[in-house]
């Protein structure tokens, strides 16, 4: 292991911890308005889509679609508008591409 690669982690801790800082020190004393209050629920929804569903919709080259992305995207969807997690959701996804890769190696 290099011995650079826990400076560059300690480094991007320390970015990552001064880029926020500022918001929870603003959002520890000032009331936030409801309207802001809802629309920062919405962005892990919007970060989860805009991951999962390009791969989803357009990872096989030639326009076809992936079955194992395709079968792992419905069921994080139906465990996501079930449960109103995203952990759960995301959690469901991986497990499904998890099994059916084990399911298509074993056969």
């Amino acid at each position: 292991m290099n011995d650079k690669i826990l400076l560059y982690i300690g480094l991007m801790a320390l970015i990552t911890y001064l880029t926020r800082f500022p918001m929870l020190l603003f959002s520890s004393r000032w009331d936030i308005p409801a309207w802001l209050k809802r629309g920062l629920a919405m962005v892990p929804v919007g970060v989860f889509s805009s991951m999962t569903i390009p791969t989803i919709l357009f990872h096989a080259p030639g326009g076809s679609w992936n079955p194992e992305y395709l079968g792992a995207g419905l069921v994080s969807l139906g465990v996501g508008l079930w449960k109103k997690q995203i952990v759960w959701a995301l959690f469901a996804g991986v497990v499904t591409i998890a099994l059916w890769r084990q399911v298509v190696q074993w056969m």
